[in-house]
């Protein structure tokens, strides 16, 4: 398990970047730290993993108190593995070397089957004999993602760490690499903007914003219960209504101020009056920007909806309102 306890951190000592952190990690199970660019995703796991040196705090890790980037003559937890945004890759040794760097050469055999299933399992097989410098940056991402399992860590740090993989490829890879950590009991804390990855593999979730814990817990709770708007438009496009401005969505809602999520209204007869701006293909269904009385109103819908077009929505569910 790992524990993170009143973690503060400072490049420069007129401001602090990280403030008072603290949250917990079982082993086998999957953190999101999830927030807009700048928000302190990377540095949290940079000092979690020894590269940067933390002002005040502790952290634990199957309750053995790590001594951080002063405690290791190496920066870094030999139990734990980072995928850095460069990916660490030696340019000129091919991408089975960079895989089995640190595997035992004692039995060679074994060592080259683990490089070839590793390679497999992120599609780069083919590649055992190229070297890494010729790779493209998804190509890189991949081997990089390979090179860290090598060893299967007690914890994956992952910054990123399919940001540049082609989108017909990123599914794919995304299921085999959890897979694998879930098999093989492989803690995972992944800093990320897409927050799809969140929501389908993460067993809890941490909303950050300048460096504090905005709002924690399961993926699903903070969906439909959003601490504030900043972590509901975390979660995409959202609508916030009042009784006030939109009574005649109100009728069969006992609440002053709602969130509602694109997918939770339905096109009526009758409702709320929109004039539609533009519709978004998104292959299953339309994402569609309207307005009504001066405000944005965003709704899906299965069809095309033309500009100018005048529509009635109803709601269907809704969240309580953030603060």
């Amino acid at each position: 398990m790992l524990e993170v306890k009143n973690l503060s951190f400072s490049y420069t000592t007129s401001k602090k970047i990280i403030h008072s952190l603290s949250f917990g990690l079982d082993q086998g199970k999957m953190l999101a730290l999830i927030g807009e660019s700048g928000s302190g995703k990377s540095t949290i796991l940079k000092l979690i993993y020894g590269l940067l040196e933390w002002e005040e705090g502790e952290i634990y890790h199957n309750n053995r108190k790590l001594t951080g980037f002063k405690g290791n003559l190496v920066p870094g937890e030999p139990e734990f593995k980072y995928l850095e945004q460069d990916f660490g890759l030696m340019p000129y040794v091919t991408v089975g070397e960079n895989v089995g760097k640190f595997l035992s050469n004692i039995d060679r055999r074994e060592k080259q089957e683990r490089v070839m299933f590793l390679l497999d399992l992120v599609d780069m097989g083919e590649y055992v004999d190229e070297k890494a410098v010729y790779l493209s940056g998804g190509q890189k991402q991949r081997v990089a993602l390979a090179k860290i399992l090598a060893q299967t860590p007690s914890l994956l740090l992952l910054d990123e760490p399919f940001s540049q993989v082609d989108t017909f490829k990123k599914n794919i890879l995304k299921r085999a690499v959890f897979d694998f950590a879930k098999e093989n009991a492989i803690s995972i804390i992944l800093a990320t903007h897409d927050i799809e990855d969140a929501l389908a593999y993460a067993d809890e979730m941490i909303i950050v914003k300048e460096g504090k814990i905005i709002q924690q817990g399961k993926p699903s709770h903070l969906y439909k219960n959003p601490e504030n708007e900043y972590v509901a438009n975390l979660f995409g496009e959202t609508n916030i209504l009042t009784q006030t401005e939109f009574p005649e969505l109100f009728e069969y809602i006992d609440e002053d101020k709602i969130l509602v999520y694109p997918h939770q209204f339905r096109v009526s007869d009758r409702g709320l009056k929109t004039k539609v701006l533009k519709s978004y293909f998104l292959g299953s269904h339309y994402l569609v920007e309207s307005i009504s009385r001066l405000k944005r109103i965003w709704f899906t819908g299965d069809r095309f909806f033309s500009i100018g077009e005048e529509c009635y929505l109803q709601v269907n569910e809704y969240q309580k309102s953030p603060k």
